[in-house]
């Protein structure tokens, strides 16, 4: 099963916000149409909240993704 990927996923209408407020060393799992699936801590959003940095499971460094790279949070990892 293939999820549809929404380039803007998570935009706030009234504040224009692209990805939720995520805390510094907050466990994270992003996933992408392929299935492709990054898991971490978040080490920093970015004022504008494009652009997200973080630090891999098991020692693999460090991932930046963008809002428009087509990953979006699994649901199940993140409390409404």
């Amino acid at each position: 099963m293939t999820r549809p990927i929404h380039h803007r996923a998570f935009i706030d209408p009234e504040h224009h916000d692209v990805w939720p407020v995520l805390a510094k060393d907050e466990p994270v799992a992003l996933v992408n149409s392929r299935g492709w699936r990054l898991s971490g801590r978040v080490e920093t959003l970015s004022n504008d909240r494009q652009c997200l940095w973080i630090q891999l499971d098991a020692g693999m460094g460090r991932q930046l993704i963008h809002h428009q790279d087509g990953f979006v949070l699994e649901s199940e990892q993140r409390a409404s």
